[in-house]
């Protein structure tokens, strides 16, 4: 689970990493300063810490072992036939109208 990753973010650290006790970061470039309410921490670590912990935990796990049957679903979806716009715009699953013509450009008098 600690090897979890979203959008190249390891889940669990970045978890960790927002409760820690001093969150702030090196100031780099134009990067404007931490707000003071960053301080604002708990002395220990809350009960809910502990729940939340647990509650992630249990997501996490089960996407893990979710996994092998997202692939293969993956799999199957890219391995199947693809769908013209026609087709796709006759069975009506297009939502996007048709984009509206340029205004005319207005004549100099």
């Amino acid at each position: 689970m600690w090897a979890y990753e979203v959008s190249g973010k390891q889940v669990l650290w970045q978890w960790f990493s927002y409760r820690r006790r001093d969150r702030t970061r090196p100031i780099i470039g134009d990067r404007r300063l931490p707000s003071p309410l960053d301080g604002i921490q708990p002395d220990g670590w809350p009960p809910n810490y502990t729940t939340d912990l647990l509650d992630l935990l249990h997501v996490l796990g089960r996407l893990i072992a979710l996994e092998p049957k997202q692939a293969d679903l993956l799999n199957c979806i890219c391995a199947g036939p693809l769908q013209s716009v026609e087709e796709l715009r006759a069975a009506g699953a297009l939502f996007a109208p048709e984009a509206p013509a340029k205004p005319k450009a207005k004549s100099k008098s």
